[in-house]
């Protein structure tokens, strides 16, 4: 029996309301299957926009499209299975390879190129229509921030406000709004936002939500110009951004320019005075303040490194500009801000020479370098030198037949073949030369001069350690998965290395190590 799957989708409450629900689109799909005799093997629900393939229920159905456990997709109309001509048309292609049909309740299209192109005008025409629905909805809001109303029509997230949604305007909340003025005022008079979030919580003073009070919320209060009374629409814009490491998509917002901004007036109720905002903004961009307590130094194992004692990630700190650099627990920071670690600060130098020390260590250990070297040499026959000649002799050979073809067909003339020709030949006997000089790995390395070669192996991957920039010195780190426990005293290397030929039963070993 055909089997089929029913994919329903839905993104607005105006597509609730005009007959299009969920419920209405997986009904027709299931009266429709059962008067065409199939079997409905799975029924797919999806609440998103239909410009995206980035959902749920369409990552289920190609699951179900790539096992093959379907004959047939069936969808309400073109507009629910994507409103993207381009996705509509990936997902046609994938269902043609594996040989799965699709159908749509309310349209018929058939599987030819005619119906193809239609499927494909379909689609445009549902994008062209999500086109002008961004467009009406963009100018909707941007009639609404002119009218003096709040564009989002929501006005929640901003600390010390509340939404009056009869006005569209943003009112004082009054026991929110002391807190803003009493943030602003202990900063501009001295106090850090460390202590300043301390000294909330100390008084019991309930954060946005009910939570704790930490130094970056503080901070935010801080940049947020909103308290000074002004409200501006259009700011940043958000764009899709495609990843080319991943392929996948991601949000990127940035900041317009100032001739794109819209000001909406009297939306918002002042809380601080501009001077004084602009007195915190000063603050907050001194130099000198945003060098206090940042690294000023490179830190090798910074992202790798945890304390010891409570397991929290430790970051670098540079005290006395520069001049003592250490690692430190995160909950050391401020204990008033509920850290409760006693761990000392970790001296950078010591900690990264410890942990270089014992990687150079476990690099060098003659048993492990023995087993390599003899991998190395005994691979397939033939060392790396051979298999590169090797490979290059078939690539002039492959120049040589292709030459032959070009002169056959008159597409090359004689002159230029001689030429060519005479090239590679030269270049042949060459390749073909040395590896005749170049006699079997196996046979030209005896066991005895294989642990010779240990001592000199040993000394060239230590120096290279020495020697090795940050960049190659963090590509090491990546490859052998390296992380640290840490406290001043004691220090934990937990790496990944290959097993060594004693130890072939395990594919990967973890070694951990302890220092002073």
């Amino acid at each position: 029996m055909t089997r089929v799957v029913v994919y329903s989708r839905v993104s607005t409450d105006g597509q609730e309301r005009d007959g299009t629900s969920l419920e209405s689109q997986e009904s027709a799909g299931v009266e429709y299957a059962k008067r065409a005799g199939w079997e409905v093997v799975e029924v797919i629900r999806d609440t998103a926009s239909g410009f995206t393939l980035d959902r749920s229920g369409i990552a289920l159905l190609r699951e179900l499209m790539r096992e093959v456990r379907i004959d047939v997709v069936l969808a309400y109309a073109v507009d629910r299975l994507s409103r993207n001509q381009n996705h509509i048309g990936v997902l046609f292609d994938e269902l043609q390879n594996h040989g799965i049909k699709l159908e749509f309740v309310t349209e018929r299209f058939e599987d030819t190129a005619t119906g193809r192109f239609i499927l494909a005008a379909r689609a445009f025409v549902a994008e062209v229509e999500r086109e002008k629905i961004v467009e009406r909805t963009t100018r909707g809001k941007t009639q609404r921030a002119m009218s003096g109303r709040i564009p989002q029509a929501t006005g929640k997230g901003i600390y010390g406000y509340e939404y009056d949604r009869v006005t569209g305007r943003r009112a004082t909340h009054p026991e929110q709004a002391a807190v803003v003025e009493r943030i602003f005022g202990e900063f501009v008079s001295g106090r850090g936002v460390s202590r300043i979030a301390a000294r909330l919580n100390e008084d019991v003073v309930p954060a946005f939500g009910g939570g704790r009070w930490h130094p970056l919320t503080v901070r935010r209060i801080l940049l947020n110009e909103t308290y000074t009374g002004r409200t501006v629409y259009r700011r940043t814009k958000v764009d899709s951004v495609r990843d080319p490491r991943t392929g996948k998509k991601h949000r990127r917002v940035s900041e317009r320019s100032e001739d794109e901004w819209i000001e909406v007036p009297d939306a918002t109720p002042r809380i601080v005075l501009p001077i004084l905002f602009e007195r915190a903004q000063a603050l907050l961009n001194d130099p000198e303040r945003k060098l206090r307590g940042r690294p000023t130094d490179r830190y090798r194992l910074r992202g790798r490194v945890r304390c010891l004692t409570c397991d929290t990630p430790m970051v670098g700190q540079a005290l006395m500009r520069g001049r003592y650099r250490y690692y430190r627990c995160r909950d050391t920071y401020s204990k008033s801000l509920g850290g409760t670690c006693s761990e000392k600060y970790v001296p950078r130098d010591l900690l990264e020479a410890a942990v270089f020390d014992e990687l150079v260590s476990l690099l060098t250990d003659p048993e492990r370098l023995r087993d390599e070297l003899g991998r190395y040499v005994g691979q397939s026959g033939m060392d790396a030198r051979r298999e590169d000649l090797t490979k290059a002799l078939t690539r002039v050979q492959e120049q040589q037949k292709k030459l032959t073809r070009l002169f056959v067909n008159g597409q090359l003339p004689e002159d230029m073949l001689e030429v060519e020709a005479g090239r590679l030949l030269n270049e042949r006997r060459r390749i073909e030369q040395e590896i005749e000089s170049s006699p079997n790995s196996q046979a030209s390395w005896s066991q005895d001069e294989m642990l010779a070669a240990v001592p000199a192996l040993a000394e060239h991957v230590a120096n290279w350690v020495g020697k090795a920039d940050d960049g190659q010195l963090e590509l090491l780190l990546s490859a052998l998965e390296v992380r640290v426990k840490a406290t001043r005293q004691r220090a934990v290397i937990e790496l990944s290395l290959p097993a060594p030929e004693s130890l072939q039963n395990l594919n990967l070993v973890t070694i951990e190590q302890t220092s002073a």
